[in-house]
């Protein structure tokens, strides 16, 4: 027995939450695959996903079972129920008593596990499926009467054969050529390769154009393929049509195999033209698909592709828009009144979901930006992304002179409910550049509250504005949350001579009758909620390379609030 694919699933038993008894060789003498579903009920996607496993189990219940085993203590009985009744989960649904999720210790749910007739694991993958077709492809593989030999699914669920006939390469020139034109298209043969169709705008018949195929399909290409053979000076040229999601689903040319442009989000009926070295080239219009969400239509459409030359070619490449060029790329806050904050992440919270991201508080409603590219960056590819309001555009739908600009609403705890916001640029869009910004410090020292709150009611995480200068109160400790009765919020801020935060001072907090040492934090802060009182405070050892007379005594308000110390670099 073991737990990677290939090997045999130990057996195991559990209680549904309405007393059935379920153990895994027993169903498989009936079932002809059992898939573990690990979950729990506060989990978003693990909702998200039920549905469509529903819809495909009521189909395929006769030869499959489902376990739907949660993995959270508190999920008990009487919650499961609840949790059921409310989805219309019809599969048994019970706690993960044998902890199976331990043999697939992914960090992560929901997690998916087939086990087939044989009893050997033969697929698992972390994260929810949001499609009824996905789970039936997926039970297919093992349903088959002469599936004879566990088949392994190590690349995870294997993509779908397409189900469209492609046009004949009279149907494509048909489409595609502009009139008179003479190129010759083809489709892809491949079993996996997405095919393009050929479609009519509108009754009359007034435009005939070509269509990718695959939407909705993850990991997926619709393409179609021809030659030319061009002069010095030639362009290609083509109208295209698209909506999908910003920067990820989109339109790729390829010329010789090599990416000359992409394009995406929504655009409607647009020319764009390019141009071609001397010589033969192999040219493709793909439209292809990430394995993440999809957007608008999610389709890419082609037409009145044509080979350009002399005077033809230079006026469609001079029609082309010129886009500024900057030095580098930059994203900036441009509305007036915000300002930048630094944030000491000590749990390495914010760097894990946002990068190396930058923080503001902005007033007001409206977060404005402004964005420059390098050359190194197509505005046609570049998306920009808001929280707020889930809106995406291409960045050359946002050009605003010499730089591009975009705005976005700001989410608050008293607007939203929410204590922040944050917009993106994708200059990669693997790993796009975050700004989150907060309207008020209020809503900042909410939002690190419910990332870094100590037991006490303290933040474990404390920050100040870039220029230097600290937060107005000491509410940064503390948030919303009522200071006990008694008690104070206290902050202390170590600076050099010049403002900037001195990390790694210790520093001794004294009543009458004991004293409590602390360090200054990377933003050289002290922070805490203690009984009001005077506290004395005493400097006992400051970094290397900083002096301070440690002599010096200071008492702090017994109200509570901010008190700066500068410390002296050498």
């Amino acid at each position: 027995m073991g737990t990677a694919l290939g090997q045999r699933c130990r057996d195991f038993t559990f209680t549904t939450y309405d007393g059935k008894t379920y153990s895994l060789y027993e169903t498989l003498k009936e079932k002809k695959m059992v898939l573990i579903n690990m979950w729990a009920t506060w989990c978003g996607p693990c909702q998200q996903e039920f549905p469509f496993m529903e819809e495909a189990y009521e189909s395929y219940k006769d030869q499959v079972e489902i376990f739907a085993l949660s993995c959270e203590e508190e999920d008990t009985n009487d919650v499961l129920a609840d949790y059921v009744a409310d989805m219309g989960m019809t599969f048994p649904v019970g706690r993960d008593e044998s902890d199976i999720y331990s043999d697939f210790s992914t960090g992560y749910i929901p997690v998916s596990v087939v086990v087939d007739r044989f009893g050997v694991i033969c697929f698992c993958e972390v994260g929810s499926q949001t499609s009824a077709e996905k789970f039936a492809r997926l039970f297919d593989v093992f349903l088959a009467d002469d599936y004879a030999e566990s088949v392994i699914l190590a690349d995870g669920l294997p993509p779908k054969v397409p189900d469209v006939t492609p046009a004949t390469a009279e149907e494509l020139a048909a489409a595609l050529n502009v009139e008179g034109g003479s190129l010759t298209f083809a489709n892809p043969d491949g079993e996996y390769e997405w095919p393009m169709a050929v479609y009519t705008e509108t009754d009359d018949g007034s435009r005939t154009y070509l269509q990718s195929t695959n939407a909705g399909q993850e990991n997926s290409t619709s393409y179609v393929t021809f030659q030319v053979t061009a002069q010095e000076g030639d362009a290609l040229s083509f109208d295209y049509k698209i909506s999908s999601e910003a920067g990820y689903d989109g339109i790729c040319v390829y010329v010789d195999d090599e990416v000359v442009k992409q394009l995406s989000g929504e655009r409607d009926w647009t020319t764009y033209a390019f141009a071609l070295s001397a010589g033969d080239h192999t040219i493709a219009l793909a439209y292809e698909k990430d394995e993440a969400s999809d957007s608008g239509d999610d389709t890419a459409c082609f037409d009145n592709v044509a080979l350009l030359s002399g005077d033809a070619a230079a006026d469609a490449l001079a029609a082309m828009p010129a886009y500024p060029v900057s030095s580098e790329n930059t994203f900036e806050v441009t509305t007036e009144g915000a300002k930048e904050v630094v944030i000491n992440d000590p749990l390495g919270l914010l760097e894990s979901s946002f990068g190396d991201a930058r923080y503001f508080i902005i007033p007001g409603e409206e977060a404005n930006f402004s964005v420059t590219l390098d050359a190194s960056c197509d505005p046609d590819n570049v998306f920009t992304g808001s929280y707020y309001d889930g809106a995406s555009l291409c960045l050359a739908d946002c050009l605003d002179g010499d730089h591009y600009t975009f705005s976005t609403g700001i989410d608050s705890m008293e607007a939203t409910g929410s204590s922040y916001c944050y917009a993106t640029v994708g200059f990669d869009p693997n790993d796009p550049t975050y700004i989150v910004f907060f309207n008020s410090e209020e809503n900042l020292n909410t939002f690190l509250l419910s990332n870094f709150s100590n037991d006490d009611g303290t933040c474990a995480a404390t920050w100040r504005y870039a220029d230097g200068s600290i937060p107005g109160t000491a509410a940064v400790t503390t948030g919303t949350k009522a200071v006990p009765k008694g008690s104070s919020a206290y902050l202390l801020s170590f600076v050099d001579q010049n403002g900037d935060p001195v990390e790694g001072v210790t520093v001794n907090i004294c009543d009458d009758t004991s004293c409590t040492p602390m360090e200054s934090d990377a933003n050289g802060m002290v922070s805490f909620v203690y009984p009001s009182f005077a506290y004395h405070i005493q400097v006992i050892k400051v970094p290397d390379g900083y002096t301070y007379d440690t002599t010096q005594e200071s008492y702090l308000e017994e109200a509570g609030g901010v008190t700066e110390i500068v410390i002296t670099k050498n």
